[in-house]
């Protein structure tokens, strides 16, 4: 270290100490902020310089091994986005370093983090902050699922400990529970890709939503955390089209990636690109994305929607991108895939973990088809485990609804609670019940529809929708129902 400016990151003109390479700023002395901050910034230039020069180098060797000049280009602007981004992380931290005071780096995190994986007894009720209903945080979200889940995942089939069986991997992953939260979770180590099944028939119009969590701990090697890359990828047929593309034998069709730098802090960026037949088809790099900090160690819910070439991102209610002309459209879209890079921290210090993926199709119509039928069932309400707390990103579809009886103010209807056949039939019989009567009283509480115009009911896994012999089965039969009176 610097002793001088007390920078970490570069061999400083102020000293002839090694530093380490990372671009990475500790906060100035205050007794004087303003000596180093211009020799630090020549140093951030002329480091800039040298990564430029060898990056350079590097790619220029590329051709000799990489066939195709558009995956060369590919290759160059991705490098060169990294390198950018480093370098802001460095001004940044510079330019922060002359604004705060020195902070112990050895300061307790806000927030505690998830005890290690470990199997339980039996599944906990993920707790929502402050006493409303949960989804009222989510309360501008305007995401509808589709009306037809065509996949699902919530690794429930999967032995703890081992890798998911449907699952392809380059390198370690295993099935996990995690202190207080609902399910089974996959934890994804570093420098791995993991991907789905193949998903069958995905039409032009789907939606995908998943959960992640993501374990950090306090940055106090001042350095990043491993990117977590979201892919979707249209793969070419055949039976070892995963095996070729985790062995970079084959390449997609059509590809949309979302890269996350994480941090536990407002520093987290998203960049996306999508590629068709290997061209850039669009990208956007380095957006900010502040609040995923507040995110760590919680479940965070990802969602798509996909309509031919437009794009939209929600993340925990947000609203991320809604891009227009994003998404390439002479291929079919047939997995989902996630790749996690390196990062100094050791693995037992970090978790990424995945569940409730869900793929559906079509765009749901709710307020024809009601009017219609009489009738219609949505997925698209989702409570935690063996509870009736109804989960944030409800929202969506709950909203829908109620626009739905405020514009037919003459109309009521009977809410119908629907179960898989996972656990006791009279148990399901009441949680169904239960569910029905939470999904009434967010109506009438948060969206002012006299409670007098609904009844509830469940039927438990009386009635089911698809056998309850694949996840995607048990997804639909999990279900609320509205029926005309």
């Amino acid at each position: 270290m610097c002793t001088t400016c007390w920078c970490s990151s570069l061999r400083c003109s102020c000293s002839e100490q090694p530093i380490a390479p990372d671009l990475q700023f500790m906060q100035p002395a205050l007794a004087a902020p303003n000596r180093c901050s211009h020799l630090c910034m020549r140093a951030v230039a002329r480091q800039c310089n040298q990564m430029k020069k060898i990056l350079f180098a590097s790619l220029l060797l590329l051709p000799a091994f990489v066939h195709g000049q558009s995956l060369f280009d590919r290759v160059k602007q991705k490098a060169k986005t990294r390198v950018n981004q480093q370098v802001d992380k460095g001004i940044d931290r510079a330019l922060d370093g002359a604004e705060k005071t020195v902070k112990d780096d050895n300061a307790p995190a806000t927030g505690a983090a998830p005890a290690a994986p470990t199997e339980a007894s039996a599944p906990k009720a993920l707790e929502q902050p402050g006493a409303e209903p949960a989804f009222r945080s989510y309360s501008r979200y305007d995401f509808v699922p589709g009306a037809d889940i065509v996949f699902a995942e919530d690794f429930a089939q999967d032995a703890i400990g081992e890798f998911p069986l449907q699952w392809s991997t380059n390198n370690r992953g295993e099935a996990v529970t995690i202190d207080g939260f609902d399910g089974k979770w996959l934890r994804m180590f570093k420098e791995g890709v993991f991907v789905s099944p193949a998903v069958k028939n995905l039409p032009a119009n789907f939606t995908l939503e998943f959960d992640v969590v993501l374990h950090l701990p306090p940055n106090t090697l001042h350095t990043n955390y491993p990117q977590l890359d979201i892919m979707l990828l249209a793969l070419e047929a055949g039976a070892d089209k995963t095996r070729k593309f985790l062995n970079g034998q084959q390449h997609p069709k059509a590809e949309l990636e979302l890269m996350i730098a994480p941090y536990p802090d407002d520093r987290s960026k998203i960049s996306i690109e999508t590629h068709d037949d290997r061209e850039l088809f669009f990208s956007k790099h380095g957006r900010d994305l502040p609040q995923l900090g507040a995110y760590v160690n919680k479940r965070t819910h990802f969602a798509f929607w996909v309509q031919g070439s437009r794009l939209r991102l929600w993340i925990n209610g947000e609203k991320v991108y809604d891009l227009p002309q994003a998404m390439p459209t002479r291929a079919a879209f047939t997995q989902l895939a996630f790749e996690t890079h390196n990062s100094p921290y050791e693995e037992e210090q970090l978790g990424y973990y995945l569940s409730n993926v869900r793929f559906a199709q079509g765009a749901p119509d709710l307020r024809s088809k009601f009017l219609a039928e009489g009738r219609f069932a949505t997925s698209g309400i989702l409570f935690s485990s063996n509870s009736d707390v109804i989960q944030p990103e409800s929202a969506g579809v709950l909203a829908e609804i109620a626009a739905l009886l405020k514009e037919n103010a003459a109309l009521r209807v009977q809410i119908v609670g629907h179960t898989d056949s996972d656990g006791d039939d009279a148990k399901n019989l009441t949680l169904s019940k239960a569910r029905a009567a939470a999904v009434k009283a967010a109506l009438s509480t948060q969206y002012g529809i006299d409670a007098a115009r609904m009844d509830s009911d469940g039927k438990g896994e009386a009635q089911p929708a698809a056998p309850n012999a694949t996840a995607e089965g048990k997804a639909r039969n999990r279900r609320v129902e509205f029926v005309k009176l």
